[in-house]
């Protein structure tokens, strides 16, 4: 159930024109002034469903939802009566829905009493920046950016136009894209892990690098990105960064690619386009992981990987061969418990 206090009322459309402006194909006869969206089992009459994994087949052929998102070879499990919307991908149809029936709320434009501006900072127009912010020397912000409660930006950072920055983030040494969304708690441009074991304690190397993010990256709470040592970390236009994750300095990632839940990334290491790390895959320093590769939860990946590679395991793998590895480990297992 959708709590109204946190996301208010759904827009209130009709079936048929929900169908037209996401471009569904609906198969029924049925409309209704949608009231909201839930899950099958507990969708009303006058709310919208969506069936997108087959473990929920049982909940879809005893739904009672007034309509349900699906492909053209589930409309045959949909109850009588009820409404199919029909697209090729739903999840992709349902993110749609939830544009239409909750759009985003326009953010405030203005400038908390409390905030702390440097006077050589350029603030861009239709901006809000709220309480307790700081914005140091020379930062430049574009257009239309949203920065939440206790925000730090430090000196010369730059922040492009169309930005979500939520509270208590951190940036520095940092130059940030357009249309960038940074969740609450992440940690931009601190330094790396630049230390030298000796004999008589440790040796710091200053770290000199940047943080250079692309366009439309989306970076997950509590990420935490540290800049070069000496060359930039990178991070490439339309990547998601997920929450918990940390990238090592002189670290680069294509764009297009996904990493998972606390994935972590050791130094100077590349990762490609397109790219899939699943949650809690761990990267070695100083190896590639090309275009297009997907790696399994929990991998271990020590050595660089071709691109294409489908890779599980620790160490990472070709995914066929780890799991002949893995029903190899579970048969001996059971032949050895069998004997005893």
């Amino acid at each position: 159930m959708i709590d109204k206090s946190f996301f208010g009322d759904s827009k209130r459309v009709t079936l048929s024109e929900l169908a037209t402006i996401c471009g569904f194909t609906k198969v029924g006869d049925g409309d209704f002034q949608i009231s909201g969206v839930a899950t099958l089992n507990y969708a009303g009459a006058d709310e919208l469903s969506f069936f997108a994994n087959k473990k929920y087949i049982n909940d879809l052929k005893n739904t009672k939802a007034g309509a349900v998102i699906v492909t053209e070879a589930n409309l045959k499990d949909l109850p009588e009566n009820v409404v199919g919307l029909v697209c090729a991908n739903v999840m992709m149809g349902y993110a749609k829905v939830l544009d239409v029936l909750y759009p985003a709320e326009e953010h405030l434009h203005h400038i908390c009493a409390t905030a702390k501006i440097h006077e050589t900072a350029k603030i861009g127009t239709d901006c809000y920046i709220g309480d307790y912010s700081f914005i140091g020397e020379n930062v430049e912000i574009g257009d239309n950016v949203f920065i939440g409660r206790n925000v730090v930006i430090e000196n010369d950072c730059e922040i492009g136009s169309g930005g979500c920055i939520r509270n208590n983030v951190v940036i520095s040494y940092s130059i940030i894209g357009k249309d960038v969304k940074i969740n609450s708690g992440a940690i931009i441009g601190e330094s790396g892990f630049g230390i030298l074991p000796t004999g008589s304690g440790m040796v710091y190397v200053k770290q000199i690098g940047r943080v250079v993010i692309g366009d439309r990256v989306r970076i997950g709470a509590n990420t935490t990105i540290d800049r070069g040592s000496i060359d930039d970390t990178i991070i490439g236009n339309d990547t998601v960064i997920d929450n918990l994750v940390q990238l090592g300095h002189n670290v680069h990632v294509g764009e297009r690619s996904i990493l998972v839940a606390q994935v972590g990334i050791a130094g100077s290491s590349k990762i490609g386009n397109d790219v899939v790390l699943a949650g809690q895959v761990g990267v070695s320093g100083h190896i590639e992981i090309g275009d297009g590769v997907i790696a399994a939860a929990k991998s271990g990946i020590a050595s660089s990987v071709e691109p294409g590679k489908v890779v599980g395991g620790i160490p990472a793998l070709d995914a066929g061969l780890w799991k002949r590895q893995v029903a190899f480990l579970k048969t001996s297992v059971t032949r050895k418990k069998q004997s005893q």
